[in-house]
């Protein structure tokens, strides 16, 4: 007799008539697939703040034929050939990434050419014939959604044995992900409320605005938040996008002169110098110059040298190449869990920090290619 979570995944069995309990680390992990299928359901829409781009007040049905199906990052679209208006049409329908529906058990194959399907989605504010796919469903009833596979915990890369401390220096080995049961938060004043959005998709005064200078202002208000995303263009756009992605894997490799941060999100690659002195005669670039530094169970990474760039490309919070970004990086006691606290500083844009914590947890999945492909859909 078994105990069953979703997909067969089991916290223990009887044995004699005794209830034996599996491992605490073992529980740990079923606790994290299980709450990363509802963190994928929760958020399936909400990525990245699709708000602007799509209204959730308007349901859309199509009936029709595969014309492609892009299983690409930044984002997959599956374009469906339909008849509206007596018309020809080919609906393109956005949907999340394909490296997190390939580890909800997506494939290329998912959507064969030519398949006939019935699509359900949520219409574009602007392009008549855009569209996030929200399920589908074949002729032969079989039902589609990204959502609801579950990775069996032992087939995880992770290693939950590893030491939390080697050499007194804590083990930051990954791969990680964005913490599903906590997720993140802005440390900043309330009224900055700088992960908000104007869920109309219209105008609203911009979140944040009441810490910018006037020059950050005016860099922020020239910024079209939905169309300037970097994203599109296949840019990260800053250390804090890069960390805050909810569905890909970051690891951490550690030696005795750098730090090397592996980013599955966009395919960034960072390396730190363990020093607490920038070089002299760096040069600007996306991610700047960081430098490190260990303080007890914490890695403190400092950057200058961003160049002119995008905090958060939602709302849209913009920065000058004066920006001065701090990760502070603490080991839980576990060692099977970190809390990263950023702050983020500059004399030119904003009156006071922007700051924020996220929360990480081991990943199933070693970090994967990201292969960005440039956005083809008319949003």
């Amino acid at each position: 007799v078994h105990c069953f979570l979703p997909r067969g995944l089991r916290l223990g069995k009887l044995v004699n008539g005794n209830w034996e309990v599996k491992s605490i680390i073992n529980i740990y992990k079923i606790l994290i697939i299980v709450a990363s299928v509802l963190f994928i359901n929760s958020t399936s829409y909400s990525h990245h703040s699709n708000a602007p781009h799509y209204d959730k007040t308007k349901p859309l049905t199509i009936f029709g034929f595969v014309e492609e199906f892009e299983f690409v990052n930044p984002h997959a679209f599956v374009h469906i050939k339909s008849i509206r208006n007596g018309e020809s049409v080919i609906f393109s329908c956005e949907m999340l990434p394909s490296n997190t529906l390939m580890k909800q058990g997506w494939t290329k194959n998912t959507f064969p050419t030519n398949r006939q399907v019935k699509v359900n989605a949520i219409a574009a504010r602007r392009n008549p014939l855009g569209c996030w796919f929200e399920s589908a469903e074949t002729m032969d009833g079989i039902k589609i959604e990204p959502r609801g596979v579950v990775i069996e915990f032992d087939s995880g890369a992770f290693n939950y044995d590893k030491p939390v401390f080697i050499n007194n220096i804590p083990n930051f080995k990954g791969p990680w992900k964005r913490s599903s049961l906590l997720g993140f938060r802005s440390l900043t004043s309330p009224d900055a409320n700088t992960s908000g959005h104007d869920p109309s998709g219209g105008s609203s005064p911009k979140p944040g605005s009441d810490i910018l200078t006037e020059e950050g202002l005016k860099a922020g208000n020239e910024h079209n938040a939905p169309l300037d995303d970097p994203a599109l263009q296949c840019s990260g756009a800053s250390i804090r996008r890069v960390w805050g992605n909810p569905f890909s894997a970051t690891d951490i490799i550690q030696t005795s002169d750098f730090i090397y941060l592996s980013h599955e999100y966009m395919d960034v690659k960072r390396i730190i110098k363990l020093t607490k002195e920038h070089d002299d005669g760096y040069q600007n670039q996306l991610y700047g110059h960081s430098i490190g530094w260990y303080e007890d169970d914490t890695l403190v990474i400092d950057t200058i040298g961003s160049g002119s760039g995008v905090l958060l490309p939602y709302p849209g919070v913009l920065h000058s190449d004066q920006l001065h970004f701090v990760e502070k990086i603490k080991l839980n006691d576990d060692g099977l869990s970190f809390t990263l606290t950023w702050l983020a500083e500059d004399p030119i844009y904003y009156k006071k920090s922007f700051s924020g914590i996220m929360h990480f947890e081991p990943s199933a999945y070693d970090v994967q290619a990201w292969d960005c492909t440039f956005e083809k859909a008319n949003r």
